[in-house]
This record gives C-alpha cells, sequence and structure tokens, in this order.
C-alpha cells in the first residue's frame, strides 16, 4: 500500500496535506462492504448494472477528436503509474526513491466509465466532470469494446479519494508479466461481466471497503490502451456515438464554450443550443470517421422540432445582426482556420453562425439553414434504434 501527496491541503489548516491511498487486493473479498454474501445472488445486490461505456471529455477536444481521431495519453493524474507524483511507503512514511517505472507509465490509454444508455436519453442527466461531451461505446463486444478473445484485464489500482474510491482496469491487447491480471468473469471484483443465455450482462461495484474497513462509494474507471493497428484503430472509432449534457465539475476553461449560463444546466432551454452546436460541427465539419449523435429526447418529432426552431431562430438572429454591424468579413482569416473548431469555441452561437454566413455569397445566405438541417438529419441517431 502507498500514500501519494495529492499537491491539495486540508481546509482546516494549510500544513497538512491530503493524501490518497494506493492499494491493490490479494483477493475480491478484501473489497467486500460485508462479510456475508454468500451466493451470486445476494452479491448482485452491491452491483450496478451498464451497457456502454463513455469517455468524456470537452467541447474544444471533441472538435479534435472528430478531426483527427482519440488521442489517447500516458496516465497524468494521481496514480500510482505517474512518474511525476511522490509515493511514499503506509507503513515506513518513507518516500519511495528511486521512483521505479510503472509498466504501462509510458503507454498510451484512453479513460471511460461505465453508464446506461437509458440515461443518455434523459433530459435530466448530468455528467459528473471533465466535460459536456461523452463518447459512448456503442458495443462492448469484441476489439472495439472490452470482451473479445485477446484483450486482456489488468487490476492496476485501488485509489481511495476523501469521499469515494476508483477501481482502476487497464484492458489491453498486450502482455504485462508483471501487472496483476483480472478475471472479470468472476463475480466479486469491480467489474463483473456475467454470462446469460440472452448474451453478456455488465456491472461494476458501486460500494466498497476501504483500507481502513470503511465503507464508501466507488466508481469504475476503464483504462484501454491504444491500438497499434491502424484498422483496429478506426473499428475503435466507429464503435462511438456522441452526445452533450450539463456537467456538475468542468474544467475551469470549459465555462467559456458552452451556449447559455449555468442557471439553465438542468432544463432542455440549456441543451437545445448546445446539442444544435454540436450538430452544426458534426454536419459541416469532415469528421475522421462517420458519427452519429444521440439526443435525449423521446421522439424523433420532437426533437427534429426543437432542434430546427433553434436553428431557424439563431439563422434569423444572425442576419439581423450582420446587417446592423454590417457585412465586414474576412475572408483570409476565415480560409485558414478550421471552421468547425472556430464555431465549437465561441460561447455566443448566433456569432458563430455570423462566421458561417460570411463564408458563402450573399446569394446563398437565405438558404443556409435549410442545407445545414439536411446535413444534420443524417448525422442524429434514431431514438428507437437499439443498442447491443
Amino acid at each position: 500500500m502507498y500514500q501519494s501527496d495529492s499537491g491539495k491541503k486540508y481546509r482546516s489548516t494549510k500544513d497538512e496535506h491530503i493524501f490518497y491511498y494506493h492499494w491493490l487486493p490479494h483477493t475480491h473479498e478484501e473489497l467486500l462492504p460485508k462479510r456475508e454474501f454468500q451466493n451470486e445472488g445476494s452479491l448482485l445486490d452491491i452491483y450496478e448494472e451498464f451497457d456502454t461505456l463513455s469517455h468524456v471529455t470537452t467541447l474544444e477536444n471533441a472538435s479534435s477528436i472528430l478531426q483527427y481521431g482519440f488521442k489517447p495519453r500516458p496516465v497524468n493524474d494521481s496514480s500510482v503509474v505517474n512518474p511525476t507524483y511522490d509515493l511514499m511507503d503506509v507503513k515506513t512514511g518513507d518516500k519511495i526513491t528511486p521512483r521505479p517505472l510503472h509498466p504501462i507509465g509510458s503507454s498510451r490509454v484512453l479513460w471511460y466509465g461505465p453508464c446506461k444508455f437509458s440515461q443518455l436519453k434523459s433530459p435530466e442527466y448530468t455528467i459528473e466532470r471533465y466535460g459536456n461531451i461523452l463518447f459512448s461505446m456503442r458495443s462492448l463486444g469484441g476489439f472495439e469494446g472490452i470482451r473479445r478473445d485477446g484483450l486482456k484485464f489488468y487490476f492496476i489500482e485501488v485509489i481511495e479519494y476523501l469521499t469515494t474510491s476508483a477501481c482502476r482496469i487497464l484492458v489491453s491487447n498486450k502482455d504485462y508479466p508483471s501487472l496483476k491480471r483480472y478475471d472479470p468473469y468472476t463475480i466479486g471484483g469491480p467489474l463483473y461481466i456475467q454470462e446469460t443465455e440472452q448474451g453478456y450482462s455488465y456491472y461494476y461495484m458501486s460500494a466498497l471497503k476501504r483500507h481502513d474497513g470503511r465503507v464508501l462509494t466507488n466508481v469504475l474507471e476503464i483504462m484501454k490502451e491504444e491500438f497499434d493497428d491502424a484498422f483496429l484503430q478506426k473499428v475503435s472509432f466507429l464503435n462511438h456515438d456522441i452526445s452533450f449534457f450539463p456537467c456538475k465539475s468542468p474544467r475551469i476553461y470549459v465555462k467559456d464554450i458552452i451556449v447559455q449560463n449555468e442557471s439553465f444546466m438542468d432544463s432542455v432551454p440549456f441543451l437545445v443550443p448546445n446539442i444544435l452546436k454540436l450538430a452544426v460541427v458534426l454536419s459541416i465539419g469532415k469528421p475522421l470517421h462517420p458519427i452519429y449523435l444521440i439526443t435525449p429526447f423521446d421522439d424523433a418529432k420532437t426533437r427534429n422540432k426543437m432542434l430546427r426552431d433553434e436553428l431557424k431562430r439563431v439563422h434569423h438572429a444572425a442576419v439581423h445582426r450582420m446587417k446592423v454591424k454590417g457585412n465586414d468579413r474576412d475572408m483570409i482569416g476565415l480560409a485558414v482556420q478550421d471552421v468547425g473548431r472556430s464555431f465549437i469555441s465561441k460561447r455566443d452561437i448566433v456569432e458563430s453562425y455570423c462566421d458561417l454566413l460570411k463564408l458563402i455569397h450573399e446569394s446563398q445566405r437565405s438558404t443556409l439553414a435549410d442545407r445545414l438541417w439536411r446535413k444534420i438529419e443524417g448525422i442524429l441517431k434514431d431514438p428507437t434504434d437499439q443498442y447491443h
């Protein structure tokens, strides 16, 4: 067991640092909240089911992902994998020096968390942290998911934060003899894949016993390692849909590019213009591979009316603004920048739309909204589609 300096300090004092605990269980029983679990049925009581894994990011990062694909990165947060964090032995308090390079210290991974497709269809759903964009897996099977012969699971760590824990599991097609192998098909661990007559069900442990015996909430964090093969990278990307939701704790700069203010974050008036913003970017840009947009509306007719009405409103507002301000356009400046990235990086969607109008001849501006809508219809996911 190790401690790492979180870089934070307790509110009650400026001198006492906050430390995170990192450890790995010898057996699954060490994680179980209670000893009396005897069979599979009762064990499932401590699990939450999920049917997709989602990668959360920001609007700006999403624009780059759509154009160039996912860019997995080395682990750079408060993990035992990150060599820039100091580790201390819990028993002695001594700093671990020299700090050995972790087996996946230079590996590039993409982070995922469990989610349910039903949540992605609810306007009330809120992302906990990081950003407003979800890239969710259509299927958890195959190399593009997490269930396939040739994919291996490794238990990287249990990391204990102040009020919750996180179990981190690496999914990779590579061999790491020095890492702890994990069997997701045996119940009792943080991730459980159950085979049934109907197929496979997926579960994560929602609470676990910490090193000091306390039982607190737990989250599952999947670290999926990048494939070396270009074809598998493409297959993996094509296994994703995209969606927009409010975020409780976004990164500091994220708030500057969403439409509307925080008072709208729990309502449809907040969702509609931001979903439209993302839809326009998908329709005017040239994504590396095709991708569909999931929207949290019950049926296609309701969704289409709300988005198209908002598009018309933005179009008319932008046309009016240009008449007031005059037809001042910098075609050279606009020609050398990524239009989609420019559109997504501005908080004012009307201003962004004005940039689109400036790119086309005046004779074509009146029909821009209709032409955009025809493209947007092609990337909207049918709410009745069944996932697997």
